[in-house]
């Protein structure tokens, strides 16, 4: 009678919608920092899919891995060598785990690792859930020259699980706008560079 008009919204949906836009940010600024010639390892998590479409672009590159779905997305990309940690699969997660896969890392070196874990503090560090994940972290941490720790902001303040590693391990973020500016400048002040999409 009035012409009013109702519309239903889901506002969890709708926050799960910008944090997933987000991650897809995150994975295209990432591939930006690919280069001809590098040898890459991509860790399980939220954000590999998306980096790995990112990566179907890039030429005359090595992508190690212990993720299922980067392995599905990269399989048969010209100019990319891929490299299978191989391992025990977690089903729950896609990714790959266990002595094989770290026993393959310790004989593999890599120009830069990018990592995703579940929960970041600057007290406890880098932090994750699954425990069965935690080693095969650790050992891609021991084998790369340089750590780029890739979390939207709800990681932030989170401590899950165990300990993979104090934050000081890491070489660079690369994160949302959405992360507070105190947290920002604590990490600038742990050496950590920050990169904000």
């Amino acid at each position: 009678r009035y012409k009013i008009g109702v519309q239903v919204i889901d506002a969890d949906q709708n926050v799960r919608d910008e944090v997933e836009i987000r991650r897809r940010q995150i994975a295209a600024r990432a591939a930006t920092l690919v280069e001809t010639g590098d040898v890459v390892l991509v860790d399980g998590g939220p954000i590999a899919g998306y980096l790995a479409e990112e990566l179907k672009q890039k030429k005359e590159i090595t992508v190690i891995t212990n993720s299922i779905t980067v392995l599905n997305i990269l399989n048969h990309t010209l100019g990319i060598t891929l490299i299978s940690t191989g391992g025990t699969l977690r089903y729950s997660s896609q990714v790959m785990v266990g002595p094989t896969a770290e026993g393959a890392l310790k004989e593999l070196r890599a120009d830069k690792l990018f990592l995703m874990v579940s929960g970041i503090s600057l007290d406890f560090g880098l932090s994750h859930q699954p425990i069965s994940e935690i080693t095969i972290k650790q050992a891609m941490i021991r084998s790369t020259h340089e750590v780029i720790l890739l979390a939207d902001h709800t990681s932030f303040g989170e401590e899950t699980g165990i300990q993979v590693a104090p934050l000081s391990v890491v070489n660079r973020l690369i994160t949302d706008d959405a992360l507070p500016p105190s947290i920002r400048l604590n990490i600038s002040k742990a050496g950590i560079q920050i990169m904000i999409v």
